[in-house]
């Protein structure tokens, strides 16, 4: 679509949603300015035209006269409550769900569009409020150079090159994955014909996207094959959750404990992929939650705390 045509379409939407009564061609020739000039016998079929292509567009452009029993002009105009979404609306819990997600990217890798996402919330009133979600603070380690260039590769469905092994590679990326704390691209290798894996930390040479945007096709049953990769490791510990407050452990369960436990807290039985991201969430809890079980990653994360506090 020309930019002629587009300015011209968005004219039209704007003038007919800016009335509240019906506007008749002859207005509209007028108001216009891709209308004005030409034949009255052009402007019919271009206006014709445009109003066809703003229907099938979705917009329900109304038909009438703005007064009854009248030889008037039949006009034309858009009834705002048929054409804007409705309010915005979310339940607490999704609330809470959507703040909790805009805090785990705390690299630059997606800050851009996480807060371009809230900002749309806010327009239309219904972002979360910050005081109100969890004070947990969930992360997803990033400690990867390479992290970066294979997340935009994965979203823009370029295609990736790197080095592994000492040797030139490349790869169609269709997933990134964690497993184990480990980074994870997975994709076609167009050399080798075939589907596979490459671990994040073995690159030997800098990653970068190549190519067209959109070139590369992922494949419907993409999750599927990624489903090959190792699966995860399950890590279970027993911890002191602080009643009421929001956590980030999505399979906690309550546990049986027989030792003593603080007012106001509950022990859960819960899981993780590895030792470190059990270490890491109970931390990141501050004190709402208390390590209680198994002793040595309690020990672990005594010792990683009294490293902090120096």
């Amino acid at each position: 679509m020309s930019a002629r045509k587009s300015e011209r379409l968005l004219n039209l939407l704007i003038a007919l949603l800016s009335t509240r009564r019906y506007l008749t061609k002859h207005e509209l020739r007028e108001m216009i300015e891709g209308y004005r000039g030409g034949t009255v016998a052009s402007f019919e079929r271009q206006f014709e035209r445009d109003k066809e292509e703003l229907r099938q567009l979705g917009v329900p452009i109304e038909t009438g006269a703005n007064t009854a029993d009248t030889d008037e002009e039949y006009g034309y105009r858009i009834n705002r409550a048929d054409f804007e979404l409705p309010p915005l609306a979310f339940s607490a819990e999704e609330l809470a769900a959507l703040g909790v997600a805009a805090q785990v990217w705390q690299d630059s890798v997606a800050a851009t569009h996480t807060a371009q996402a809230i900002e749309a919330l806010q327009a239309g009133g219904a972002a979360p409020d910050p005081a109100l979600l969890p004070t947990v603070h969930p992360r997803i380690a990033v400690r990867d150079a390479n992290f970066e260039a294979a997340y935009e590769a994965v979203t823009t469905r370029r295609e990736l090159s790197f080095g592994y092994a000492g040797r030139p590679r490349r790869v169609q990326p269709w997933k990134l994955i964690q497993r184990r704390g480990q980074w994870y691209v997975f994709g076609l290798d167009p050399d080798r014909g075939e589907d596979r894996f490459f671990k994040l930390s073995r690159f030997t040479a800098a990653a970068e996207p190549t190519g067209r945007v959109g070139a590369v096709v992922v494949p419907d049953d993409a999750d599927e094959r990624a489903a090959r990769l190792e699966p995860v490791v399950g890590v279970e510990a027993v911890v002191a959750l602080r009643d009421g407050v929001p956590h980030s452990w999505p399979e906690a369960e309550p546990a049986d404990w027989a030792g003593p436990l603080p007012a106001g807290f509950t022990a859960h039985r819960v899981r993780q992929g590895n030792e470190d991201l059990v270490i890491d969430e109970v931390a990141a809890a501050g004190a709402d939650a208390i390590l209680l079980a198994p002793e040595d990653l309690r020990r672990r994360l005594i010792a990683r705390l009294r490293g902090m506090a120096g």
